[in-house]
Protein backbone atom coordinates (compact mmCIF):
# COMPACT_ATOMS: atom_id res chain seq x y z
CA UNK A 1 0.00 0.00 0.00
CA UNK A 2 1.35 3.41 -0.96
CA UNK A 3 1.73 5.83 1.89
CA UNK A 4 0.35 9.46 1.70
CA UNK A 5 3.87 10.80 1.87
CA UNK A 6 4.84 8.99 -1.34
CA UNK A 7 1.73 10.27 -3.17
CA UNK A 8 2.56 13.87 -2.29
CA UNK A 9 6.11 13.38 -3.47
CA UNK A 10 4.99 12.24 -6.93
CA UNK A 11 2.81 15.36 -7.35
CA UNK A 12 5.56 17.86 -6.55
CA UNK A 13 5.99 20.42 -9.41
CA UNK A 14 2.59 19.78 -11.02
CA UNK A 15 1.22 23.21 -10.10
CA UNK A 16 4.35 24.91 -11.46
CA UNK A 17 4.09 23.08 -14.80
CA UNK A 18 0.40 23.91 -15.06
CA UNK A 19 1.08 27.59 -14.30
CA UNK A 20 3.81 27.71 -16.97
CA UNK A 21 1.50 26.16 -19.53
CA UNK A 22 -1.24 28.67 -18.75
CA UNK A 23 1.26 31.56 -19.00
CA UNK A 24 2.47 30.19 -22.36
CA UNK A 25 -1.08 30.05 -23.71
CA UNK A 26 -1.82 33.57 -22.47
CA UNK A 27 1.41 34.83 -24.01
CA UNK A 28 0.52 33.30 -27.39
CA UNK A 29 -2.95 34.85 -27.22
CA UNK A 30 -1.46 38.24 -26.32
CA UNK A 31 1.03 38.13 -29.20
CA UNK A 32 -1.74 37.15 -31.65
CA UNK A 33 -4.00 39.95 -30.40
CA UNK A 34 -1.20 42.48 -30.62
CA UNK A 35 -0.32 41.37 -34.14
CA UNK A 36 -3.97 41.57 -35.19
CA UNK A 37 -4.27 45.06 -33.70
CA UNK A 38 -1.14 46.21 -35.56
CA UNK A 39 -2.50 44.80 -38.81
CA UNK A 40 -5.84 46.56 -38.30
CA UNK A 41 -4.04 49.85 -37.62
CA UNK A 42 -2.02 49.45 -40.82
CA UNK A 43 -5.16 48.70 -42.81
CA UNK A 44 -6.96 51.71 -41.34
CA UNK A 45 -3.95 53.95 -42.01
CA UNK A 46 -3.65 52.78 -45.62
CA UNK A 47 -7.37 53.25 -46.15
CA UNK A 48 -7.18 56.80 -44.82
CA UNK A 49 -4.14 57.59 -46.98
CA UNK A 50 -5.89 56.19 -50.05
CA UNK A 51 -9.00 58.26 -49.42
CA UNK A 52 -6.93 61.40 -48.86
CA UNK A 53 -5.14 60.85 -52.18
CA UNK A 54 -8.45 60.28 -53.99
CA UNK A 55 -10.06 63.44 -52.63
CA UNK A 56 -6.94 65.45 -53.43
CA UNK A 57 -7.03 64.13 -57.03
CA UNK A 58 -10.75 64.87 -57.20
CA UNK A 59 -10.05 68.43 -56.07
CA UNK A 60 -7.38 68.57 -58.78
CA UNK A 61 -9.90 68.10 -61.59
CA UNK A 62 -12.03 70.88 -60.06
CA UNK A 63 -9.04 73.21 -60.00
CA UNK A 64 -8.16 72.18 -63.55
CA UNK A 65 -11.70 72.93 -64.77
CA UNK A 66 -11.77 76.32 -63.02
CA UNK A 67 -8.33 77.29 -64.35
CA UNK A 68 -9.43 76.21 -67.82
CA UNK A 69 -12.65 78.20 -67.69
CA UNK A 70 -10.91 81.34 -66.48
CA UNK A 71 -8.22 81.20 -69.14
CA UNK A 72 -10.07 80.24 -72.34
CA UNK A 73 -10.29 83.88 -73.39
CA UNK A 74 -6.49 84.34 -73.12
CA UNK A 75 -5.73 83.74 -76.79
CA UNK A 76 -1.98 84.34 -76.52
CA UNK A 77 -1.51 82.06 -73.54
CA UNK A 78 0.05 82.80 -70.18
CA UNK A 79 3.06 85.11 -70.18
CA UNK A 80 6.22 83.57 -68.75
CA UNK A 81 6.86 86.69 -66.68
CA UNK A 82 4.03 86.07 -64.21
CA UNK A 83 6.29 84.81 -61.39
CA UNK A 84 6.35 86.36 -57.95
CA UNK A 85 9.72 86.73 -56.29
CA UNK A 86 9.47 83.54 -54.15
CA UNK A 87 9.38 81.49 -57.35
CA UNK A 88 13.16 81.80 -57.53
CA UNK A 89 13.33 79.25 -54.72
CA UNK A 90 11.52 76.57 -56.76
CA UNK A 91 13.34 73.41 -57.90
CA UNK A 92 15.03 73.51 -61.29
CA UNK A 93 12.33 71.36 -62.92
CA UNK A 94 9.80 74.17 -62.35
CA UNK A 95 11.47 77.05 -64.13
CA UNK A 96 10.48 78.67 -67.39
CA UNK A 97 6.75 78.15 -66.95
CA UNK A 98 4.08 80.34 -65.41
CA UNK A 99 2.59 80.66 -61.95
CA UNK A 100 -1.04 81.40 -61.10
CA UNK A 101 -2.12 82.89 -57.78
CA UNK A 102 1.21 81.84 -56.26
CA UNK A 103 -0.15 78.26 -56.18
CA UNK A 104 -0.55 76.57 -59.60
CA UNK A 105 2.50 75.93 -61.76
CA UNK A 106 2.07 75.81 -65.57
CA UNK A 107 4.71 73.92 -67.55
CA UNK A 108 6.69 75.87 -70.18
CA UNK A 109 5.18 73.88 -73.07
CA UNK A 110 1.64 74.26 -71.68
CA UNK A 111 1.25 78.04 -71.46
CA UNK A 112 -1.76 77.66 -73.79
CA UNK A 113 -2.84 74.24 -72.53
CA UNK A 114 -6.49 74.84 -73.49
CA UNK A 115 -5.43 74.49 -77.14
CA UNK A 116 -4.31 70.90 -76.60
CA UNK A 117 -6.27 68.27 -78.50
CA UNK A 118 -7.19 64.80 -77.29
CA UNK A 119 -5.98 62.24 -76.55
CA UNK A 120 -4.04 63.22 -73.46
CA UNK A 121 -1.80 61.12 -71.26
CA UNK A 122 -2.01 60.30 -67.59
CA UNK A 123 -0.17 63.15 -65.84
CA UNK A 124 3.13 62.62 -64.07
CA UNK A 125 6.06 64.66 -62.78
CA UNK A 126 7.60 64.56 -66.26
CA UNK A 127 4.40 64.97 -68.33
CA UNK A 128 1.95 67.55 -66.98
CA UNK A 129 0.27 70.81 -67.88
CA UNK A 130 -0.39 72.02 -64.34
CA UNK A 131 0.93 71.17 -60.88
CA UNK A 132 0.22 72.36 -57.37
CA UNK A 133 1.42 73.38 -54.90
CA UNK A 134 4.13 74.84 -57.09
CA UNK A 135 6.82 74.77 -54.39
CA UNK A 136 6.61 71.14 -53.27
CA UNK A 137 9.94 69.51 -52.57
CA UNK A 138 11.04 65.96 -53.40
CA UNK A 139 8.36 63.42 -52.47
CA UNK A 140 6.06 65.94 -50.80
CA UNK A 141 2.38 65.38 -51.66
CA UNK A 142 1.39 67.22 -54.84
CA UNK A 143 -1.03 67.05 -57.76
CA UNK A 144 -0.33 66.92 -61.51
CA UNK A 145 -2.96 67.75 -64.15
CA UNK A 146 -3.21 67.20 -67.90
CA UNK A 147 -5.91 68.88 -70.01
CA UNK A 148 -6.84 68.38 -73.67
CA UNK A 149 -10.00 69.09 -75.64
CA UNK A 150 -11.81 68.66 -78.93
CA UNK A 151 -14.47 70.62 -80.81
CA UNK A 152 -17.96 69.18 -81.08
CA UNK A 153 -21.13 70.38 -82.79
CA UNK A 154 -24.32 70.52 -80.79
CA UNK A 155 -27.51 69.03 -82.17
CA UNK A 156 -29.93 71.79 -83.16
CA UNK A 157 -33.55 72.22 -82.28
CA UNK A 158 -35.91 72.41 -85.27
CA UNK A 159 -39.48 73.46 -85.89
CA UNK A 160 -40.93 71.81 -89.00
CA UNK A 161 -43.46 73.81 -90.97
CA UNK A 162 -46.07 73.05 -93.63
CA UNK A 163 -47.64 76.24 -94.90
CA UNK A 164 -48.37 77.51 -98.38
CA UNK A 165 -45.46 77.98 -100.72
CA UNK A 166 -42.82 76.91 -98.15
CA UNK A 167 -43.75 73.30 -98.71
CA UNK A 168 -43.22 70.32 -96.49
CA UNK A 169 -39.92 69.98 -94.61
CA UNK A 170 -38.98 73.63 -94.23
CA UNK A 171 -37.69 74.37 -90.75
CA UNK A 172 -35.99 76.72 -88.39
CA UNK A 173 -33.12 75.22 -86.42
CA UNK A 174 -30.57 76.43 -83.94
CA UNK A 175 -27.33 74.74 -82.90
CA UNK A 176 -23.91 75.63 -81.65
CA UNK A 177 -20.39 74.48 -80.96
CA UNK A 178 -18.77 73.40 -77.73
CA UNK A 179 -15.41 72.15 -76.54
CA UNK A 180 -15.12 68.83 -74.72
CA UNK A 181 -12.07 68.57 -72.48
CA UNK A 182 -10.46 65.57 -70.83
CA UNK A 183 -9.08 66.62 -67.45
CA UNK A 184 -6.87 64.05 -65.73
CA UNK A 185 -5.62 64.67 -62.21
CA UNK A 186 -2.93 62.61 -60.49
CA UNK A 187 -2.22 63.07 -56.79
CA UNK A 188 0.98 61.65 -55.35
CA UNK A 189 0.46 61.46 -51.61
CA UNK A 190 2.00 60.10 -48.45
CA UNK A 191 3.58 56.65 -48.29
CA UNK A 192 3.84 56.48 -52.10
CA UNK A 193 0.07 56.58 -52.49
CA UNK A 194 -1.36 57.57 -55.87
CA UNK A 195 -4.83 58.41 -57.13
CA UNK A 196 -5.95 59.40 -60.64
CA UNK A 197 -9.32 61.02 -61.40
CA UNK A 198 -10.75 61.69 -64.87
CA UNK A 199 -13.26 64.43 -65.64
CA UNK A 200 -15.09 65.08 -68.91
CA UNK A 201 -15.68 68.84 -69.06
CA UNK A 202 -17.79 70.72 -71.61
CA UNK A 203 -17.41 74.40 -72.46
CA UNK A 204 -19.92 76.24 -74.65
CA UNK A 205 -18.08 78.42 -77.16
CA UNK A 206 -18.99 82.06 -76.80
CA UNK A 207 -19.20 82.07 -73.00
CA UNK A 208 -15.54 82.72 -72.30
CA UNK A 209 -15.88 86.15 -70.78
CA UNK A 210 -12.73 88.23 -70.32
CA UNK A 211 -9.15 87.04 -70.00
CA UNK A 212 -8.33 86.82 -66.29
CA UNK A 213 -4.58 86.67 -66.72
Amino acid sequence: MTSPDKIATKEQGFVLVTALLIMLVLTIIGIAANRNTSTELLIAGNDRTGKESFYQADGGVEIGAETLEQSLACIKGFPVATFPEPFNAAPNDRTGGALLDNFIYISPDSLDFWKNFTPTNKPSDTDRDLAFPWNYQGNDPHTNINIAGDTKMTTGAAIQMLAGYEGKGKGISAGGTYLVYDILSQHLGKNNSEAVVYLLYRHIIGQEGSCYY
